[in-house]
């Protein structure tokens, strides 16, 4: 999918996209029939992405509660 729309699908920044996909948390990349240089992604990585971010945030709390 297209910057924006992964950008809106994900509720992550546009640059933010970009920087995740630079690093390889994402599978993104420049679009090479682009004279712009569009950007590609991913819509699998994108919920993987959001699913690990989730999976974090689980974990956080139930430490904070004290449970496993």
């Amino acid at each position: 999918m297209k910057l924006k729309t992964a950008a809106f699908y994900s509720g992550i920044g546009k640059e933010r996209l970009k920087d995740l996909a630079r690093c390889r948390h994402i599978k993104g990349f420049q679009d090479p029939d682009s004279k712009r240089g569009d950007w590609i992604f991913d819509k699998n990585s994108l919920d993987l992405y959001r699913e690990n971010q989730a999976g974090q945030i689980y974990e956080k709390a139930f430490a904070i509660l004290g449970r496993s």
